[in-house]
């Protein structure tokens, strides 16, 4: 099959023909319709996570996924052959990922049914953002009517935390910048946007909300290292100035980027959102997806022979949603 992989630390992933991953019991095997590229792909491709996780080389990468299970296991009762599946794979270590044409996954992890009515192309988009997402939502929002501010708005995990916290009932308050930024935000329930660059953060907040916010998902890495744990004081010490002047009293905080430190926020709850697919956190995103309460912003879909320019487009910015990537089957060869 074709994958996209990691030979080594020290060059750039490429497509590289490895064998078809043969499912075991309990396992399905997947063919990979469409994926997505992600933050996460960035960091891993550079080797960010290296002191903390084993690279299985040739490591192919990518967690999300929809897809068609080709093949099951022995005693596989969830899936069965032409199912329509989507999910993400996050494994404990660097490997056996998505950007490839098939993968082999556990039946009762990383997969669910895919949405009714939703394209796989989308639902390729749909799973590793909308689940980090929801745990962060969860995390900070108690009810409706709490007033929720997301930090990094109109990236791939943003563009979800603002559709499930308004499905919640809360107020939305987005960051982002560039006009075709502030817009996506709005469309997706923002109730208010403001321009992070325009000036500091907690003050146009506090202007919008003079007591403050209930909750604050913050979506933006604040420092800019190699290695995963490097030169991370200055930005913790930022997360933790946030939190004091963004939340009122009985305020929460979630961070996907390991901001919260618990000797700098005293007695501000902030959950650090590493989040890991489950059958159950996948069936809530879909009762989401199929009540029409969240969608898939797709702004630009490549081949999976694209792959580095999908990247490439990434890493240049500004974020306005997710990349999808297709894989048609036969066009790799």
């Amino acid at each position: 099959m074709k994958a996209f992989a990691l030979s080594d630390f020290d060059a750039p992933p490429s497509v590289v023909d490895l064998p078809r991953p043969v499912p075991a019991a309990g396992q399905v095997l997947v063919r990979v319709h469409a994926t997505s590229v992600n933050p996460v792909d960035l960091l891993i491709s550079s080797g960010f996570f290296r002191t903390v996780q084993e690279y299985r080389f040739p490591a192919v990468f990518g967690r999300d996924l929809a897809g068609v299970v080709e093949q099951v296991g022995a005693g596989v009762t969830r899936f069965a052959v032409g199912d329509a599946v989507y999910g993400f794979v996050k494994r404990d270590y660097i490997g056996d990922g998505t950007f490839a044409e098939y993968v082999v996954v556990p039946e009762d992890m990383f997969i669910g049914p895919a949405p009714l009515g939703l394209e796989l192309a989308s639902a390729g988009v749909l799973a590793q953002g909308g689940i980090t997402a929801l745990e962060c939502v969860d995390a900070v929002v108690s009810g409706p009517g709490d007033v929720v501010l997301v930090n990094g708005a109109t990236g791939g995990v943003g563009v979800y935390a603002i559709q499930i916290a308004a499905a919640c009932g809360a107020e939305v308050i987005a960051t982002a910048r560039t006009y075709e930024q502030q817009t996506l935000a709005r469309s997706l329930g923002a109730k208010h946007v403001i321009d992070w660059s325009a000036g500091d953060l907690v003050e146009q907040v506090r202007a919008l909300v003079p007591a403050g916010v209930h909750g604050f998902i913050d979506l933006v890495k604040h420092v800019d290292s190699a290695r995963i744990g490097e030169n991370e004081a200055e930005a913790h010490a930022l997360v933790a100035r946030l939190c004091r002047g963004l939340l009122r009293e009985g305020g929460r905080a979630a961070s996907v980027t390991n901001g919260g430190v618990p000797e700098l926020l005293g007695d501000i709850p902030c959950a650090n959102v590493h989040s890991s697919p489950t059958p159950e956190s996948i069936a809530r995103l879909t009762a989401l997806v199929e009540a029409g309460q969240v969608v898939a912003p797709v702004y630009a879909t490549y081949r999976f022979a694209e792959l580095a320019a999908a990247f490439d487009l990434l890493a240049a910015g500004p974020a306005l949603g997710k990349i999808s990537v297709i894989l048609e089957p036969g066009s790799q060869a």
